[in-house]
């Protein structure tokens, strides 16, 4: 199931508002619903200057994983729109943006893409259930060693984490299981991109952050934050803000024809 959160300025792909220009509008993609509390510190900057809507997916219980099914509902959900958009995403959620833009560039203004490989299989899961399949420790255990990895310090008790994850483990489109590890293909992006990472993240690490150089074009951009973690936009969420919008404004300025008398 998809859907359109209104937790922010909603806006219509369809329609030209008074107030929201083409260049104004960001859709943030939300796949992992126990998790998206942490992009709120950030989506409520951005929404200062953008027009931003969060496309959310969630599985049911009885449901199946299925990260195609989501990629493909956020595909049908941009053929929708009169005009190209800027897409982001944290994730697993910016796996799915990241494999919705390279199906339909045409619809996608620029990618941003946080805590993505170029290997996107390589998600906090991945690392989970190779943890479990590895060691002998209890899935408790190895989410609270988990939790501190991922947030450092935060507001929040283990417990809380621990539960959250565990959430996230059942309800986001990860491929993964304890019974197979899934190998996701790399892919070559046509679009604008963003791309960043944080220096402490163990789950998509400075070398594998630097293995996007092979993938990247003329006007690409990486961003390491040197205190960062997995959820570095949660912790510094005006410096993620800043360089998001600079890499936006950029890229539509690009795009905007001028003409001479």
């Amino acid at each position: 199931m998809s859907s359109i959160s209104r937790s922010f300025q909603a806006f219509h792909p369809s329609s030209y508002g008074n107030t929201i220009s083409s260049q104004d509008s960001l859709l943030w993609v939300s796949v992992s619903p126990s998790l998206k509390h942490f992009d709120l510190p950030l989506l409520k900057i951005l929404n200062k200057n953008y027009a931003v809507a969060r496309w959310e997916y969630q599985q049911s219980s009885d449901e199946a994983s299925s990260l195609v099914e989501a990629v493909n509902l956020l595909v049908d959900y941009l053929k929708q729109s009169d005009r190209p958009i800027h897409l982001a995403g944290h994730g697993i959620s910016g796996v799915v943006a990241m494999y919705a833009a390279e199906r339909v560039p045409e619809f996608v203004k620029t990618l941003t893409l946080l805590g993505v490989g170029p290997q996107p299989g390589l998600t906090w899961h991945a690392h989970y259930y190779l943890q479990r399949l590895t060691t002998p420790c209890s899935q408790a255990r190895v989410l609270a060693q988990f939790s501190r990895e991922l947030f450092g310090s935060s507001p929040h008790s283990i417990k809380t984490l621990v539960n959250l994850l565990q959430n996230d483990l059942g309800s986001s489109p990860s491929p993964h299981s304890l019974y197979n590890i899934a190998k996701l293909d790399s892919v070559m992006l046509q679009v604008p991109l963003l791309l960043f990472g944080g220096e402490l993240d163990f789950v998509v690490s400075p070398q594998i952050m630097q293995a996007w150089t092979a993938f990247m074009k003329s006007g690409d951009r990486i961003v390491s934050l040197p205190d960062g973690r997995h959820f570095f936009h949660y912790h510094f969420p005006d410096q993620v803000a800043i360089e998001i919008t600079q890499f936006l404004s950029q890229k539509t300025a690009l795009l905007i024809p001028v003409y001479s008398r």
